[in-house]
């Protein structure tokens, strides 16, 4: 025999072995092993076949768990195809928008709750409904009080249901879900620990497919960023620094409603052209236009407003001696001061002393009491958006030593200074002219 016929030869065995059932490999190596072990048979078989039997086990064992494997194989396969096949939706968790939470009830009780968003595409070439979500995993052995899952309509902002508002997602096309699980029971996980999550999430025709999802617990805040608590007014014996601290904490509060996310400075904003305006930050201009951009050509329509600043001047202009203004000046200095609580509101200091004629020592106190680039409070970057609009606005409130002071303090700081400078300049430009 030639060494290609060997070769063939080998091949068509090979396949003769790879197409036998892994029932009779099995049955192989168990009659091997009963041959070999149970001594009753074992004793009626001569010395010399024993070798033979352990041969026999070996292969027929190694061959009977390899057949196994490929049918488990085989079989996972086909079960992931006929998954795949009727399959109707492909849904993605955003992890970042799923949450899990526990709390505590009036009758004792304590329930968890499961948010979870979605994106759901739709694979089918009809429109998709989602019918019901379930828990999965973990197990919560508790009545479940509410099972809520809702999709956004396909062209407006609004979420609901397919049965109750018939919203369905469109053939090839994703869309935002949100699961809702409310459950009377706590699974076991630490309230601030995230919380594997498997949803069967349901179609109208009854598919259901499972998802996991990583739900995020409760974090404990961590104590620094915790905001700083505001001095009790009561515990403050000088009447004039009692008043400054009163005002400045309704400022607190009318920036927590009106505040930097919005652009917005609390009570402080302007009135143009009879309109009131709440933004400072913002800058547009037309563009390929000559005008001047930068600063408004008729400041008088403009006009600062702010209830807390006027309170202040009212409090300022019924003191008679220099020992009581003294006092007011310091009082609002020394809460230009990160550990005071008021760095949210350093505008409205730095606002009321620049009216009064003290903004290089407000600029100076604020740059060693503030931080820079604080991104929870703002403190120094609200300052600057306040000035960035007063410039643009008011700049004839602005003497020349002032213009001095502002640009000697971007000079040494980090923040972002808006257009300031732009300003600046297109300011003294202005007053060239006009003093021509």
């Amino acid at each position: 025999m030639t060494p290609v016929d060997g070769a063939t030869a080998f091949g068509k065995l090979v396949e003769a072995v790879k197409d036998l059932p892994a029932w009779l490999f099995s049955a192989f190596a168990v009659a091997a092993g009963i041959l070999l072990f149970v001594p009753t048979v074992n004793a009626e078989l001569p010395k010399d076949h024993r070798p033979w039997l352990v041969v026999a086990l070996v292969l027929f064992g190694v061959l009977s768990l390899f057949k196994w494997i490929t049918v488990a194989l085989n079989a996972w396969r086909s079960s992931r195809a006929l998954a795949n096949a009727s399959r109707t939706a492909h849904i993605t968790p955003i992890n970042q928008q799923c949450h899990w939470s526990s709390a505590k009830q009036k009758d004792g009780s304590t329930t968890t709750q499961i948010s979870a968003h979605l994106s759901v595409k739709n694979l089918v070439e009809v429109p998709l409904g989602l019918a019901r979500a379930r828990l999965l995993r973990p197990r919560i052995r508790g009545e479940i009080l509410a099972e809520m899952v809702t999709v956004r309509e396909p062209n407006g902002p609004m979420y609901g249901s397919a049965h109750a508002s018939g919203y369905r997602i469109p053939s090839r096309t994703a869309l935002p879900a949100h699961v809702v699980l409310i459950i009377r029971g706590v699974p076991r996980c630490a309230a601030d620990q995230d919380l594997p999550v498997v949803l069967g999430i349901s179609d109208d025709d009854g598919n259901e497919q499972r998802i996991r999802v990583l739900c995020k617990g409760v974090r404990k805040p961590n104590p620094s960023d915790l905001p700083v608590p505001l001095e009790a007014l009561h515990e403050i014996v000088e009447a004039i620094e009692k008043d400054v601290a009163a005002v400045l904490q309704a400022e607190v509060s009318r920036y927590d409603k009106n505040g930097r996310d919005g652009g917005g400075l609390g009570s402080v904003h302007l009135l143009y052209r009879g309109r009131a305006m709440n933004s400072f930050g913002g800058d547009s201009w037309t563009p390929h236009s000559s005008a001047n951009q930068e600063i408004e050509e008729n400041p008088q329509v403009a006009e600062l407003r702010s209830d807390n600043l006027e309170a202040l001047h009212a409090v300022f202009s019924r003191l008679t001696s220099d020992p009581d203004r003294d006092l007011f000046i310091n009082a609002l200095l020394d809460r230009l001061d990160q550990s005071k609580g008021y760095s949210r509101v350093a505008y409205l200091i730095v606002c009321v002393l620049w009216r009064l004629g003290f903004l290089e020592e407000a600029l100076e106190t604020a740059k060693f009491g503030l931080p820079e680039n604080d991104m929870k409070t703002h403190g120094l970057s609200n300052v600057l958006m306040m000035f960035n609009g007063l410039l643009r606005y008011r700049h004839p409130d602005f003497t020349p030593l002032m213009l001095d002071t502002i640009e000697r303090f971007l000079q040494g700081s980090e923040e972002h200074p808006f257009r300031i400078l732009p300003k600046i300049a297109a300011i003294r430009a202005r007053r060239l002219v006009e003093s021509a």
